[in-house]
């Protein structure tokens, strides 16, 4: 009998895609492509499981999928993305197949060695770090036979260890009070209403440069200007009256934090942290920075040593059913009528380097993308790639609007290009290219009733 896990209640209420496209320069066959995500599944026990829906909840059944899905479609204009990123964002992961899948986009063009390359999968078992990895390996295993060690499964048990909480009978109590209230919401078959849309920009690698060397005389992490930047940027949106109550910051505890990830640690959300918004705006730039990058190693350690808690507190949860996720996001839309959001999630994932140096082709574009089923998406994402910091802001309009979503760009990029670099330098140095578009390839409004 094949071995089977239960799905976290946090796993079971994320419907999400999340799709990572890339486009190569270089040749390669079909037959190098099945055999690189070939080795990336046999490596990793997420993709090998299937889902399985049982009357008491749904099951991971381990070593049970078929292979990767691949679909190869004709490029026939470099635009003919575009189409298959809305496709593959919007069509749910099926039980019976895994939860990866990818579309080639092969040129028709006889002279042209351009292909697109896109990697979909499910946001239960992948997170945005994640999906760099899984990219970073398929490109890898594209120019190279090397075989790809098989990962051992990580479960709840495994994170949690040995904890014990301090007072059990309180945690009991507080399990049977959620569970208890969970019992009461009633199923819906109707699935709210959303209209997605998502605006991208980058800055050029002479103004990342200057981030980077700015940040390093003055002290501070990168992440911790990008804060203080977003802040601001928000509350010249929202104004103080609506302005998001928290900036709930992504970490990831799988770099040496968490001794127990050693194994398969792509498929781990590690949990956040949370910045007040709108906080001291009177305080000077770099002083407000200093201050945040001092409480972020605090709060990030705190996290982290609270991963074992959260989990055996998790496992004492009732898990609701799917009707019931959509009872609870509908009463959660329903309370943010009056416009305010309680957070705004901000996740930096730092510098991205998804190509070997000895590849046979070059890395043209990479790009991040992100649809969410049921409850409201919004948010910004950073990265760096080839040197240049990218942005990715998702929202649904009743979150921030398509004119928000372009106030938060401007005001941002103007913090952070007037931040970095020296007052006297400015008028000489800043040219308009520093802030580039990138056209908004998916900026489509995305409707589910």
């Amino acid at each position: 009998m094949k071995q089977k896990r239960r799905l976290s209640t946090i796993e079971h209420i994320v419907e999400a895609n999340i799709l990572c496209f890339v486009r190569l320069e270089g040749s390669f066959h079909v037959d190098q492509l099945r055999s690189a995500l070939s080795r990336v599944q046999r490596k990793h026990p997420a993709l090998r499981a299937l889902i399985r829906e049982e009357p008491d909840g749904l099951y991971y059944e381990a070593d049970s999928a078929p292979e990767i899905p691949l679909r190869i479609v004709p490029r026939v204009t470099v635009e003919d993305y575009r189409r298959e990123c809305q496709a593959e964002l919007t069509t749910d992961f099926v039980y019976d197949q895994p939860q990866l899948r990818a579309v080639w986009l092969r040129s028709e063009v006889t002279e042209s060695d351009e292909s697109d390359l896109l990697l979909t999968t499910s946001h239960s078992i992948c997170d945005a770090m994640s999906i760099f990895t899984i990219v970073r390996e398929v490109l890898r295993s594209l120019h190279t036979n090397e075989e790809l060690i098989p990962c051992e499964p990580i479960t709840e048990r495994d994170i949690i260890g040995n904890y014990q909480p301090p007072q059990p009978w309180k945690r009991k109590l507080a399990a049977g009070l959620i569970n208890g209230l969970l019992r009461l919401v009633p199923s819906s078959r109707q699935a709210p209403e959303n209209s997605e849309h998502c605006l991208e920009w980058r800055a050029d690698r002479e103004l990342s440069s200057a981030v980077k060397q700015r940040c390093k005389a003055e002290g501070v992490s990168v992440h911790a200007l990008l804060v203080v930047a977003l802040d601001r940027a928000l509350l010249a949106v929202f104004g103080k009256e609506k302005l998001p109550t928290w900036i709930d910051n992504q970490i990831d505890p799988r770099r040496g934090r968490l001794a127990v990830l050693k194994s398969d640690t792509v498929f781990f959300g590690g949990g956040s942290f949370k910045v007040r918004a709108g906080k001291s705006p009177e305080v000077e730039f770099w002083a407000r920075t200093r201050a945040i990058n001092k409480d972020m190693g605090k709060q990030i350690e705190q996290e982290i040593l609270g991963i074992p808690s959260r989990f055996h507190f998790f496992e004492m949860l009732r898990t609701p059913t799917s009707g019931q996720v959509l009872s609870i996001v509908r009463m959660n839309n329903a309370l943010r009528m009056n416009g305010r959001m309680n957070c705004f999630p901000l996740s930096n994932l730092g510098n991205v380097v998804a190509l070997d140096n000895d590849a046979p082709f070059r890395l043209k574009d990479l790009r991040l993308y992100v649809h969410s089923f049921k409850a409201r998406a919004v948010g910004l994402v950073t990265y760096t790639l080839n040197g240049e910091m990218r942005f990715y802001c998702i929202s649904d309009e009743n979150c921030m609007s398509r004119s928000q979503v372009d106030t938060l760009r401007r005001e941002f990029m103007v913090l952070l290009e007037h931040q970095v670099i020296q007052p006297d330098d400015v008028a000489s140095e800043v040219p308009g290219c520093l802030v580039q578009s990138l056209n908004n390839p998916i900026t489509t409004e995305r409707r589910h009733l």
